[in-house]
């Protein structure tokens, strides 16, 4: 089973482009497709932000322990 891959055009809501001859278009700015000629297109594509893959984040740090002050 391949991955759905979604893509977001953020400039042109109906982006269109060609995979082997056969246009495809964006609709309302996404485009979502599990075909790797379309994704190895896409990829290259600079109107064409691939917006499924997840983003490393940072672990959030451990609170610092902060000791009472005794007065």
């Amino acid at each position: 089973m391949n991955q759905i891959v979604t893509y977001e055009a953020p400039r042109y809501k109906e982006l269109g482009f060609y995979v082997d001859g056969n246009y495809r278009k964006f609709s309302g700015g996404l485009y979502s497709t599990d075909d790797a000629a379309e994704i190895a297109v896409l990829d290259v594509m600079t109107d064409a932000v691939r917006i499924d893959t997840p983003e490393e984040k940072p672990a959030p740090k451990a609170p610092v322990a902060r000791k009472s002050s005794a007065k």
